[in-house]
């Protein structure tokens, strides 16, 4: 009688110990991301310099400047942004680069006239935002801005992202403003990670906007 009883309570102990069905449906059902990116928009340390000579002083983000890198970091945004609308879809990821744009960064000073040689301030304040890309946006590689799209006086990082999401196509493209001077070697210092961050949460703003409009 014993035996048989151990034979019946045995496979119930071991039902026991199964993780609840509810909870293994519940991470099937999370955002999956799909990165179909070209490989030299995923390789590479650090800063990568564009080439060309509208591009000189801009430069792409490695992916691994972050932890956890940017696409794992843009999934976990948009689906706290999206909410249970995003469980089990799918975003596909087809081009996406992160700029460093050093070439003009902005400032509020004084505009001046040349007299002889030498600078005069006029008294009149130039926008803080600068002249922004030096070239056309046509000319640009990546990384363009323009003088108004930013707000501070520190060099900016633009995000460029194009992909599908649940079969439809979006692009968004993100300027975001840096806050302070940072290292800007973006090799795993705390401010660079930081503003890094801040470019990708921005990216996922911008897209569940468009997603949901």
């Amino acid at each position: 009688m014993t035996r048989l009883l151990t034979r019946l309570t045995a496979p119930l102990l071991l039902l026991g110990f199964q993780p609840p069905l509810l909870a293994q449906e519940a991470s099937s059902q999370e955002l999956v991301v799909i990165d179909l990116r070209p490989k030299e928009e995923k390789d590479g340390l650090g800063l990568i310099a564009l080439t060309g000579k509208c591009n000189k002083d801009v430069f792409r983000i490695a992916d691994v400047a972050t932890d956890p890198v940017k696409v794992e970091a843009l999934r976990a945004a948009l689906a706290e942004q999206l909410g249970l609308s995003s469980d089990g879809k799918t975003l596909t990821v087809l081009n996406w680069s992160v700029y460093y744009n050093k070439q003009a960064p902005g400032g509020s000073f004084l505009d001046s006239v040349g007299v002889q040689g030498y600078n005069l301030p006029t008294g009149k304040k130039k926008e803080k935002g600068g002249a922004g890309s030096k070239c056309s946006q046509k000319e640009s590689a990546g990384g363009w801005y323009e003088g108004s799209e930013v707000t501070t006086i520190v060099p900016p990082i633009i995000s460029e992202f194009a992909g599908m999401y649940s079969g439809k196509p979006f692009n968004v493209r993100v300027v975001h403003s840096v806050r302070r001077k940072i290292d800007g070697k973006f090799k795993g210092a705390a401010d660079d990670t930081e503003e890094l961050l801040a470019t990708v949460s921005e990216t996922a703003e911008a897209l569940a906007a468009a997603i949901v409009k």
